[in-house]
């Protein structure tokens, strides 16, 4: 195994398991330290309208929706399909979504065929939002004039990612066993099972880099949206 490999491998997930949670309490002590206007309940049984109206921002985006529809359809679908690729990532590194689609009734060719059909477009459709949603930063100029360089970083980034997790779908690909050993061996702490795969070692560099920068990022608006939103609507 090349130092390279180990790396990546081996010692990057920890490290950005380690930045990504410092980072995030440290992002979560500012919120919570914060001065609020009033006081901000995340309870139902205390404030019922807030909640729903908090969840409904975070879900279906409805404030961009009334503001740019274009934007709205191209960023609820981006983050929608981002989603379910997240989800289908366990079954990369875990046999347990098998099990439950096998204890359903449902074949092994079924769920290959089904997780190739469903994850081709969905990389597919996901790199083509991606691509739009950056070049709309770059023409039009109100939207340029508020987008800094981590902006710009971040999408491009997160476009790598895609690119080189469809290369490896329509291309690059490699048994699914070989994942989920080495997820099995990072949780265990033993010696990593790293996949000796370049492409694979590339999407996962770039996937942890990604990671380690979400806690200091717009990314995490994903979570700071829960704040704000609770603030505008007590207002």
């Amino acid at each position: 195994m090349s130092g390279y490999a180990y790396f990546v491998g081996g010692v990057l997930p920890y490290i950005a398991v380690a930045v990504f949670v410092i980072g995030m309490a440290y992002r979560f002590k500012v919120w919570f330290t914060t001065k609020q206007p009033g006081k901000m309940y995340l309870n139902t049984s205390q404030e019922p309208t807030l909640v729903k109206g908090v969840l409904a921002e975070a879900v279906f985006f409805p404030s961009l929706f009334r503001g740019d529809r274009v934007l709205w359809a191209m960023a609820w679908f981006f983050h929608a399909t981002l989603a379910l690729v997240f989800v289908g990532h366990f079954r990369v590194v875990t046999a347990l979504a098998d099990s439950m689609m096998l204890s359903m009734g449902m074949t092994a060719e079924q769920i290959a065929e089904m997780s190739s059909t469903s994850g081709g477009v969905a990389g597919v459709l996901l790199l083509a939002t991606g691509i739009l949603l950056f070049v709309r930063r770059l023409t039009i100029p109100r939207v340029r004039e508020i987008s800094g360089m981590p902006d710009f970083f971040a999408l491009l980034l997160l476009i790598a990612i895609i690119t080189t997790g469809n290369a490896m779908r329509f291309g690059a690909h490699f048994d699914l066993s070989v994942t989920r050993e080495w997820a099995a061996s990072l949780l265990a702490f033993s010696a990593p099972q790293v996949p000796q795969n370049d492409m694979f070692l590339l999407h996962a560099l770039l996937a942890f880099t990604l990671f380690m920068t979400i806690p200091f990022s717009k990314i995490l608006h994903f979570g700071g949206i829960f704040f704000t939103q609770a603030l505008i609507k007590r207002s």
